[in-house]
């Protein structure tokens, strides 16, 4: 299979693939067309992620009906937030020594503002304010000052 590496040689229930193309070559199938569509590197945080909240330290020792879980709620997650777990772990440094920890949707709801975005587009909470050059200062200085001159 084209993506084991995600799994690390865990093969998710032919059920729940979706075999769209088929793999040259490849005895299993095809390619899991859920995953695909991931970054590696988030899939693979969220997979170790899974585990530890399941009580496996480590992949090895985790069993296949862990691995199935931590699978599908890793996939439930990267759909909803492409970067769910880099968040999480953003969130969990974050608010390390906090009395009063915002939940973990609410910290999202406040990074949705904050992504890119075309360059016709607007921030909706951009907390920075305009902020005036000197330069562009000393011009609207001078420019009152050869008012009041050229008034007299």
């Amino acid at each position: 299979m084209a993506n084991n590496n995600f799994y690390f040689g865990y093969n998710r229930n032919p059920k729940k693939r979706a075999k769209a193309l088929s793999n040259p070559g490849g005895k299993k199938g095809g390619f899991d067309m859920d995953v695909e569509s991931f970054n590696p590197g988030e899939f693979r945080k969220g997979i170790h992620c899974e585990l530890h909240k399941l009580g496996a330290a480590n992949i090895n020792e985790a069993s296949e009906e862990q691995k199935e879980k931590a699978t599908e709620s890793v996939i439930k997650n990267l759909k909803d937030v492409p970067a769910y777990y880099s968040y999480y772990e953003h969130y969990e440094t974050t608010t390390r020594n906090m009395d009063r920890k915002p939940s973990f949707k609410t910290f999202l709801k406040e990074l949705e503002g904050h992504s890119m975005k075309e360059i016709g587009e607007k921030f909706t909470e951009d907390k920075m304010k305009e902020i005036k050059l000197k330069e562009s200062i000393r011009k609207e200085v001078r420019n009152k000052i050869n008012e009041l001159f050229k008034t007299k």
